[in-house]
């Protein structure tokens, strides 16, 4: 191959590695970034937003005077596999911790009435507030379902978003004490 000729390829092949390797590097850092932009959100440490919401029965239930010092709120809709999928733990952690409440607050966009069945069908066996409207969810930062949280005395002090079973809260619970 004369001289020139092969210049002129290995010219053309490092021209092209170097636009597809430039146009590759701007895809992944837009990639990274809409990936931060989007990734779910962890709730984060410090006061906890007093709320007043209603409870299946339609009486209302505000945070600040629920009487424990630590309470779990863990934020959940019917629909959600991973929500349905720890229902039995969080009702066996709350019947082995009568001292700590367990709220699980539903976004569902249902009549309460409905949500009472869908509630009992999944055997949920703790309180369940309606968070119709997903006011208190924003105000808690959630972004993603289901998110439990522990508070004490007010102050938002373990966070875990996705399932949790009744060892992880365990384990959230004896830390925030």
């Amino acid at each position: 191959m004369p001289h020139q000729l092969r210049d002129s390829t290995t010219g053309f092949w490092l021209v092209l590695l170097r636009d597809w390797g430039l146009a590759v590097g701007v895809v992944v850092v837009i990639m990274l970034v809409f990936g931060q932009l989007l990734a779910p959100s962890t709730p984060t440490m410090g006061p906890a937003p007093d709320f007043t919401l209603p409870d299946l029965a339609g009486d209302a239930v505000t945070l600040s005077e629920v009487d424990e010092d630590v309470v779990i709120l863990n934020f959940w809709f019917t629909d959600c596999p991973p929500c349905r999928a720890e229902i039995p733990e969080l009702t066996a952690f709350a019947k082995d911790h009568p001292e700590v409440p367990v709220y699980g607050l539903s976004t569902d966009r249902m009549t309460p009435g409905r949500l009472l069945i869908a509630s009992e069908r999944l055997g949920v066996e703790y309180p369940v507030l309606h968070d119709a409207r997903a006011e208190v969810a924003r105000s808690y930062r959630v972004s993603a379902f289901p998110t439990t949280l522990v508070v004490k005395g007010m102050e938002i002090v373990q966070a875990h978003v996705g399932g949790v079973d009744r060892h992880a809260l365990e384990r959230m619970v004896s830390v925030a004490r």
